[in-house]
């Protein structure tokens, strides 16, 4: 299994692997019990994970107690580098959860742990109760803003943005209705 001080041992139990490793994840009525977390955008800047460079990965952000990730083996804190065998290295965050919707019941990952002191530094446990999302069930439509139009109205000038969703025009807003739905995505995918 390679360098064994690539390992962390914990009362004679293997648990979090430093190196990349496969797991596969059989759904269950739970889903496949963890919660990913990561950039929204492409790209950016490379970084080290145990020695070695990666472009930005998302993480495993919570996993169920009990569940199915967690008897596969996944730790809160690892970096997915493949989902279903693509790589992942600089993937969007909507990019990695569709792969991961569309493997069906069985998923597999390729993985890095990190040492549960640098996930405690990175990301500091949740407080209260941790909500899991299955995204299986899901269904994302697309939502586009490609332009937008001047406007006026009694006696006032301003921007409207066109919101397309699936291709369709779905509405036209200014810009301050759009703050706080912002700042709600932001907090849901960004953190």
């Amino acid at each position: 299994m390679g360098d064994p001080d690539l390992y962390c041992h914990k009362g004679g139990a293997l648990n979090r692997i430093l190196e990349p490793h496969v797991v596969t994840i059989h759904k269950t009525e739970t889903g496949f019990g963890f919660n990913v977390r990561g950039q929204v955008s492409e790209g950016g800047n490379l970084k080290s994970i145990n020695g070695e460079l990666y472009a930005p990965l998302q993480h495993i952000s919570a996993v169920l107690p009990g569940g199915a990730a967690e008897v596969a083996g996944v730790f809160r804190g690892d970096r997915i580098l493949e989902v279903n065998g693509v790589s992942v290295e600089g993937s969007t965050h909507k990019q990695v959860v569709d792969l991961i919707k569309s493997g069906g019941d069985s998923l597999t990952l390729t993985v890095i742990s990190l040492p549960a002191s640098e996930v405690d530094r990175l990301e500091p446990p949740e407080t209260g109760p941790v909500q899991y999302v299955d995204y299986s069930e899901k269904r994302s439509l697309p939502i586009t803003v490609p332009d937008y139009r001047h406007v006026q109205e009694a006696g006032e000038k301003f921007v409207v943005f066109n919101v397309f969703m699936a291709g369709r025009h779905l509405c036209s807003r200014r810009y301050r209705e759009f703050v706080d739905l912002h700042n709600c995505l932001k907090r849901e995918f960004v953190g």
